[in-house]
């Protein structure tokens, strides 16, 4: 799944500001890849029948956890 996807489910307003910020903000790059990594993460681990629900639970916190991150870098200025 491209990465952008995730990013436009939960920011669909946001997109062009997020952008704009990875090109100039090496930090909130890195957080914006971390929370694209997790997310993808979290859809595959739905979708193996041997997952924990514990395993899903932890990924869903981290997606969580980061995409928090994402939302405070989105209310400064």
């Amino acid at each position: 799944m491209e990465a952008w996807f995730f990013i436009s489910q939960r920011w669909p307003d946001q997109i062009r500001e997020i952008r704009r910020r990875c090109r100039v903000d090496p930090e909130f790059k890195a957080t914006v890849a971390d929370y694209v990594e997790a997310r993808s993460a979290l859809d595959r681990w739905r979708g193996v029948d041997s997952a924990t629900p514990q395993r899903i639970a932890d990924y869903e916190w981290l997606v969580h956890e980061i995409g928090g991150e994402i939302d405070q870098h989105l209310s400064l200025p």
